[in-house]
């Protein structure tokens, strides 16, 4: 058995690739934009109706100004059970999936078996003309040379002095007040990504290789997430430098 007898361990957790997978079919029927006549009355008019991208005209006057929508890239929507509509001056039929990694890597520093050590990252996901996405994490968790910290295979409390590798994408207060909910860009009226089941509870951490992380039902605006890491070590831990990558997949579903 190989003690650290007390010696610290550095980590150095990296995120070093983004895969962004489509998995989808598309199929266009040749329908191309079309313009329609203005609609009015007696003492209104509708300079023009749009249907397609790239519908700009606006209505205006020295005064005010309008455009015949709702919101600039397609986050307003109205959803049934089977179908789903989007609505904005610039909406398109073409699907897109948007991901962003806004941290590069993150660093726990040095552990020890008093203590906690903790680190955030973030990303934003947004998705439009789909039925919604999910992410994925795949990689193991920090390890030196055969070694790997022990990973929480469920949602599990920090417990120092206890070996634990885990994450979450909630806001929390222990080991100490740190990372944050999902928040919703503009407002949860556009935009719907939550935490994926087991990694979305305060204070409880897990993490399975091949998990999902996050997700979202239906077309989202901008949702931006926040990882928060914690690691722990045990006396028995073997001492050393410890380093991991991880890998985020992206599926848009349809």
């Amino acid at each position: 058995m190989n003690y650290n007898d007390g010696m610290s361990i550095n980590i150095f957790t990296k995120i070093l690739r983004i895969v962004v997978v489509f998995v989808f079919s598309v199929v266009v029927y040749g329908m191309q934009p079309l313009a329609l006549m203005a609609a009015s009355s007696s003492s209104f008019q509708i300079q023009e109706d749009f249907f397609g991208a790239g519908g700009v005209i606006d209505s205006s006057s020295a005064s005010y100004q309008s455009q015949d929508s709702i919101g600039a890239v397609g986050v307003g929507d109205a959803a049934g059970t089977a179908y789903q509509t989007q609505s904005g001056y610039t909406t398109t039929n073409d699907p897109n999936l948007s991901f962003i990694v806004n941290t590069s890597s993150v660093s726990l520093g040095t552990l020890t078996t008093g203590s906690t050590a903790t680190g955030t990252a973030t990303f934003s996901v947004l998705n439009y003309t789909s039925y919604g996405y999910i992410v994925q994490v795949i990689g193991n968790s920090p390890n030196n040379g055969a070694h790997n910290l022990t990973a929480l295979s469920s949602p599990t409390a920090s417990a120092a002095g206890t070996e634990q590798f885990g994450i979450n994408l909630a806001a929390n207060t222990s080991p100490t007040t740190f990372g944050a909910a999902p928040v919703q860009v503009p407002s949860s009226s556009f935009s719907y990504g939550t935490a994926a089941t087991g990694y979305n509870t305060t204070n409880q951490y897990k993490y399975v290789s091949g998990n999902t992380i996050a997700n979202a039902t239906k077309t989202s605006g901008r949702t931006d997430f926040t990882i928060s890491y914690i690691a722990n070590i045990a006396i028995a831990t073997p001492g050393g430098s410890y380093s991991g990558s991880q890998t985020f997949i992206v599926v848009g579903t349809y």
